[in-house]
């Protein structure tokens, strides 16, 4: 080999170095790979043949009688309820600021301050211009108001008057009223007594008829007993009563004759009485028109008073023009002074709530700006989560409903709340709605923007025998008796929820049921319990027990 051929060589040489080299490596590797996998291989088959017919290692949990509660998980943020941002409605340099970040706040407590120089000029000068227009309207309202008593003066006795005659037109109106009324009354009463007398007089007529009538049949008799007793078929005894018949019959004739008499004499007193009212009926309806005609006249006179009284009113309609001129320019300045104390104010700002500072963004002598708020306050006593759910969930979340909350940094503890808020409508980008929930911190260790997880519970049942879901297989179940014996039962199930299920029937309370098993388990086999599923799902093991010396097991811890 030349010289000049050796480098290139050995270079050669170094290239396939470079490739032989982590190849061999590589392959060792794999060679060492595949020999343990093969040594894992044998050893699982031993330990799996050592197994069969052993006791199958079984996670299990007991049967309890507790509550079944079906939930809804989602996360969200929290949030204040109020939230407020202060900014002046002035701009103008900050003179007092004291707040910080963390420091409570009362509702109304001012917070900062800026200048009010400008701002006490403008009150000044317009409580200036509010002295000067009152001055002018009082002066105006002294002018007018000697005329304007007088005007009112005669006003008022001139509706005295007219009332004085309205009330005596109405005074003199009733008086005539109730004597018509009486004396119409008087005539109804002689009206009816004038009735009564025609009926009297009409019964006396008949009476009197009566009597004729048995006057003729008695003369009659008595002729005819006359004309027996000639003939001798009667005795005169009957003639003679006859006789006697007769005359009673004339005198009775004779006593109605004067009994219609009296009766033609009451009905001419009666039409007389009747006459008579009825005359005084008319008197005292004459009377009364002509009173009421005085009377109306005495109105109508002092209604013209009235009338030219306040025809006088007209007189002032300039004089009070000015008044009310002035007057508008008396409200004019004073709600002038109002928008100039109003600015005042502004130069304060008070807290609109009571909470916490959780922001600032100015100092004493800076310049602050009605857009640029210089303090944040947020309401920290109770606080609002902000969960979304999606619409399929919408139909189980209402109103108060109960929920276990868990925030980001305080991990160790459990909070309490309730649904407050359930938006109806949903975000037409990824369909969910919105939920508020409502939570309590009178202790301020919950803060706006943690990141909560919450459990909202939508149904509880209180169930007799509750195990997880696991245990149950085609609604049968693997019960471990007090020997480690594995037993098959068939079971009734009832309502289930993500982890657990309601059992009806076939199972009891405090039983052990295998709910993981890491081979099969075999109806009436032994089990090896390493474990205990607790009702929160978390996994409680359990140690296997020791083994005494000649093969026995020990009392294990």
């Amino acid at each position: 080999m030349t010289r000049k051929a050796y480098p290139l060589y050995v270079s050669a040489l170094r290239r396939w170095a470079y490739v032989l080299i982590p190849t061999a490596v590589l392959g060792g590797l794999v060679y060492q790979r595949v020999q343990a996998k093969k040594a894992d291989e044998a050893t699982e088959k031993k330990e799996q043949a050592g197994r069969r017919g052993g006791a199958a290692a079984v996670e299990i949990a007991i049967a309890q009688a507790r509550p079944l509660i079906n939930s809804v998980q989602a996360v969200g943020s929290v949030v204040s309820p109020y939230s407020v941002g202060l900014s002046p409605r002035v701009a103008g340099r900050i003179t007092f600021l004291e707040v910080r970040e963390g420091d409570p706040v009362k509702a109304g407590q001012v917070l900062a301050r800026i200048d009010p120089s400008e701002a006490n000029a403008k009150v000044y000068e317009n409580q200036a211009s509010v002295s000067e227009a009152r001055s002018r309207l009082a002066q105006a309202q002294a002018t007018v108001q000697s005329n304007q008593i007088q005007i009112e003066q005669n006003i008022r006795q001139a509706r005295a008057e007219l009332a004085s005659a309205q009330a005596a037109y109405t005074q003199t109106k009733t008086a005539n009223e109730g004597a018509l009324s009486d004396a119409r009354a008087t005539v109804a009463a002689a009206r009816a007594d004038l009735t009564a007398s025609n009926a009297l007089l009409k019964n006396a007529d008949a009476q009197l008829v009566a009597a004729r009538a048995q006057l003729t049949n008695q003369q009659t008799n008595l002729k005819r007993l006359q004309s027996l007793l000639e003939l001798g078929y009667v005795a005169a005894q009957e003639v003679d009563d006859a006789k006697t018949a007769v005359a009673s019959a004339r005198a009775d004739v004779e006593v109605r004759l004067g009994s219609v008499e009296s009766a033609r004499a009451a009905v001419s007193r009666s039409q007389a009485e009747l006459n008579a009212e009825n005359t005084r009926v008319n008197t005292i309806t004459a009377s009364g028109r002509a009173e009421l005609k005085v009377a109306q006249a005495r109105i109508d006179q002092a209604r013209a008073s009235l009338t030219q009284a306040e025809a006088n009113r007209a007189q002032t309609p300039a004089y009070q023009e000015n008044i009310n001129a002035l007057r508008s320019g008396v409200d004019a300045a004073e709600a002038q002074l109002k928008v100039a104390r109003v600015g005042q104010n502004d130069t304060e700002l008070r807290s609109p709530i009571a909470g916490s500072v959780t922001a600032r963004s100015g100092d004493p002598g800076s310049l602050a700006s009605p857009s640029t708020p210089v303090l944040k306050v947020e309401f920290l006593n109770w606080l609002f989560i902000n969960a979304t759910l999606p619409l399929s969930e919408s139909g189980k979340i209402v109103k108060g409903l109960p929920v276990e909350i868990t925030l980001d940094g305080l991990k160790d503890q459990i909070f309490s709340g309730q649904v407050d808020q359930v938006v109806p409508s949903a975000d037409a980008t990824d369909r969910q709605f919105l939920v508020k929930i409502r939570i309590e911190n009178p202790d301020r260790v919950i803060r706006p923007g943690m990141f909560a997880r919450v459990n909202i519970e939508v149904d509880r049942i209180e169930a007799k025998v509750v195990v997880p879901n696991d245990a149950v297989t085609n609604g049968k179940v693997m019960v471990v008796d007090a020997e480690g014996k594995a037993t098959q039962r068939e079971v009734k199930v009832g309502r289930t929820n993500r982890n657990d299920v309601e059992i009806l029937s076939g199972l009891n309370v405090g039983e052990k049921v295998v709910v993981l098993s890491f081979s099969q388990v075999r109806d009436g086999g032994k089990v090896n319990i390493t474990a205990e599923r607790l009702s929160d799902g978390t996994r409680r093991p359990i140690e296997a027990p020791k083994k005494a010396p000649g093969g026995r097991p020990g009392v294990g811890r």
